[in-house]
């Protein structure tokens, strides 16, 4: 009997394990996270062709609410629910009222020059703040790559005193709340317009914010049919100093191009450029030595050491050509020059010829691109600039500007006649010379 009851008693037990390992743990404390629409009230935050930041975190913020709700264990906040105005603290002092294990600061991109693209997440700088923070931003970065977008990082920036630059991340560290701010994309350059111009757009911004959310907490969702429980988020070290961004240039940049082919202009450009203390993430590239710049270009592969492009050289110029590289967090180092020869061909129909080599930014200047994506450049030996258009207009022209003496008949009459009238005086003359010596002659023999 006893025999029967141990076997009983460890069945018994057996089913118990079995049972916790699949049955929810009640009592057990949910995921608490605020979501931060950025901007509002009268802080209207970026505005370009028609958007204002404010509005769109807001659609954001809202999808990314109802789809982490979804999942199970978590408790999500929203620190404005209307478009209102609120200090940094304010949103960070909130959250820490909630108890929050993380804000999350979202936003929308401008650059300065509005050539800029891309995704990126900001994080503190310090201690446990930054080690989780890092780690969710991995998840958002790859999710945002995923979903088509240039990612241009995971970065830090400190202020004059060594704290944390932006106050929002600031104030939540000086609380020991993990924050990040997720720079979805930019609002004023072409190549991420395709990625917010719609609210739906905005909508999957947010679903796209939640799931990294989910990711890095390994949620489940019986609603989405979806358990993050074994998704390996990347971790690193707690660090025992403020982790600092790069404040200096690429290290390397130098570049060596192929002949140009005199049939299409083309040649192949080589760029070897490293930046030891982060990565690369554009390129750019002049015809005139450094005056005018193409758009950016993406450093693809990122871990690549040398990369090559193909570029068209304008017929009847000798370009200058010079290359620029940015690192992560956007300090340009410029290449050595490299002389192309100049060379005639017929060049393909406007919008075509090299529309894959320069297309300059809004606000061009003399000698940049002008028409069809055609960039003039200086000729080093001549100093002269212009298209093959131009130069056939200068052909045409005198250096005042004028239209040049067409060669007619009566034209070539008066430069005969000129020429005959000037050959009769100088006849003229030499007769008279001539006479002169005579009567010298003919009064000596007399004496």
């Amino acid at each position: 009997m006893k025999l029967i009851y141990k076997i009983i008693a460890g069945c018994f037990f057996w089913l118990c394990f079995v049972l916790a390992g699949t049955m929810p743990v009640y009592g057990a404390e949910p995921v608490v996270v605020v979501l931060d629409p950025g901007h509002g009230g009268k802080n209207l935050g970026a505005e370009y062709d028609g958007y204002t930041e404010k509005d769109m975190t807001m659609i954001v913020a809202t999808a990314m609410k109802e789809e982490l709700e979804k999942y199970e264990g978590v408790e999500v906040y929203l620190t404005r629910d209307v478009d209102k105005d609120m200090s940094l603290e304010e949103r960070a002092e909130f959250a820490a009222s909630k108890n929050a294990d993380f804000l999350f600061c979202l936003h929308f991109n401008m650059s300065l020059g509005h050539e800029l693209f891309g995704s990126e997440v900001w994080i503190s700088a310090f201690g446990e703040e930054h080690q989780k923070g890092y780690s969710f931003a991995s998840a958002e970065m790859e999710l945002l790559e995923d979903a088509g977008l240039y990612p241009r990082g995971i970065k830090t920036r400190l202020n004059d005193d060594g704290e944390d630059y932006y106050g929002i991340i600031r104030h939540s560290t000086a609380r020991g709340l993990p924050s990040a701010i997720i720079e979805h994309c930019h609002l004023d350059e072409e190549t991420d317009v395709a990625f917010y111009d719609s609210e739906e757009k905005l909508k999957q911004f947010g679903v796209l914010d939640a799931t990294a959310v989910a990711k890095f907490y390994g949620l489940k969702s019986e609603i989405l049919g979806v358990d993050y429980g074994s998704y390996q988020k990347v971790e690193i070290p707690i660090p025992s100093a403020a982790v600092k961004p790069d404040t200096s240039e690429p290290d390397v940049c130098m570049i060596d191009a192929g002949d140009v082919d005199k049939e299409t202009g083309e040649a192949e450009v080589s760029i070897c450029a490293v930046d030891y203390d982060s990565y690369l993430v554009y390129y750019s590239y002049s015809l005139d030595g450094g005056e005018s710049f193409s758009k950016l270009q993406k450093w693809e592969p990122r871990n690549a050491d040398t990369l090559k492009f193909t570029l068209k050289v304008p017929s009847g110029i000798a370009p200058d050509l010079v290359v620029k590289v940015y690192n992560k967090y956007d300090y340009t180092t410029m290449s050595n020059h490299v002389y192309f020869p100049s060379v005639s061909y017929e060049e393909e129909e406007k919008g075509e010829g090299i529309s894959k080599m320069v297309e300059m930014p809004e606000g061009s200047t003399d000698g940049e691109a002008v028409e069809a994506g055609v960039m003039t450049a200086k000729n080093p030996s001549s100093g002269e600039t212009g298209t093959e258009e131009e130069k056939g207009k200068k052909e045409k022209t005198g250096n005042n500007g004028q239209p040049a003496k067409e060669a007619t008949v009566l034209y070539f009459l008066q430069v005969a006649f000129l020429c005959a009238a000037i050959l009769f005086v100088l006849f003229l003359l030499a007769g008279i010379l001539m006479g002169g010596r005579r009567s010298k002659k003919k009064r000596r023999r007399k004496k």
